[in-house]
């Protein structure tokens, strides 16, 4: 019965959080854009780079049967960074979209007998169609090659001390932008989804330990194919950007989710942090 009250909290919190981010995604299109308005947020030209530098705090859910059947939370310090770049604005896929990040949470066990230490580690990147350029809003598409790495150390005392989660796939890019201003003041939203479609997934056998596979050379058992159907992984961003000085602040949200069963145990992470971030451009000189 807990196993299925904690199922349900989990998939309750992605569906508002998806919900919230779907729901900021339409609403520039309900919204009259303003004419002749000021730019918080363009896109690089040639041979420009519009780059992001983000520090996050937030809130870190995880549930890895592997380790433990209880769920484990804590508050989490990030680091991102996003950049734009424009290799050619003739080309099918002349834009570039890069995405980081660092993620520490240090996560109690609501049983007590220690605590769970959770680092992560991504690295997104996208070739994108330019599909939609108008006055005010600006939307990107592309395929994306998405690495992502995470270690869970396990503090209570169980035979099972760590295990670690990730992917290395191909996925899917969108990116939208929206200027609008109030009260004369520009401002832009910006929203983006990173999601996998097919790849490989680390996940130990059920009840196998890690010191097992060391000893018997069995690496190859860790290493699963996953895709839509058997894993599920989501990142998406969504931020409010105002023109600061030279450049820009950017002031959002920025959601990882993970969900599998691969390797015969259940795995779900979720992180929700609010960021803040510096927004300046530079340009390449040959």
């Amino acid at each position: 019965m807990k196993g299925q009250i904690i199922q349900k909290t989990g998939n309750s919190l992605y569906s508002k959080v998806l919900s919230i981010a779907a729901l900021l995604f339409f609403l520039p299109a309900l919204v009259l854009p303003v004419k002749g308005q000021l730019s918080a947020w363009e896109l690089p030209g040639y041979k420009e780079r519009v780059n992001v530098f983000s520090l996050g705090l937030g809130k870190t859910t995880e549930r890895e049967t592997y380790l433990s059947w209880s769920t484990y939370s804590g508050a989490s310090v990030s680091f991102e960074e996003d950049y734009w770049k424009c290799y050619s604005s003739g080309m099918l896929f002349g834009y570039g979209r890069t995405h980081s990040s660092i993620l520490y949470a240090p996560l109690k066990n609501p049983l007590g007998g220690g605590n769970t230490h959770y680092l992560s580690v991504e690295y997104f990147y996208s070739r994108a169609w330019h599909a939609v350029h108008t006055e005010s809003s600006d939307l990107l598409v592309g395929p994306s090659a998405m690495f992502k790495l995470g270690g869970i150390y396990n503090g209570a005392n169980s035979n099972n001390v760590a295990t670690g989660e990730g992917y290395l796939s191909i996925g899917i890019y969108a990116d939208y932008a929206w200027r609008f201003n109030i009260w004369g003041r520009p401002l832009a939203f910006q929203a983006s989804l990173f999601s996998p479609l097919a790849g490989i997934s680390p996940a130990p056998n059920y009840d196998q330990p890690y010191w097992f596979v060391y000893k018997y050379n069995q690496y190859a058992s860790l290493i699963h194919f996953a895709w839509v159907g058997n894993f599920l992984a989501v990142t998406q961003q969504a931020a409010i950007v105002c023109p600061l000085s030279k450049g820009s602040l950017r002031v959002g949200c920025t959601f990882d989710y993970l969900s599998n069963e691969l390797g015969g145990h259940l795995t779900r992470i979720s992180d929700i942090s609010f960021t803040i971030g510096y927004v300046y451009r530079w340009v390449r000189k040959d």
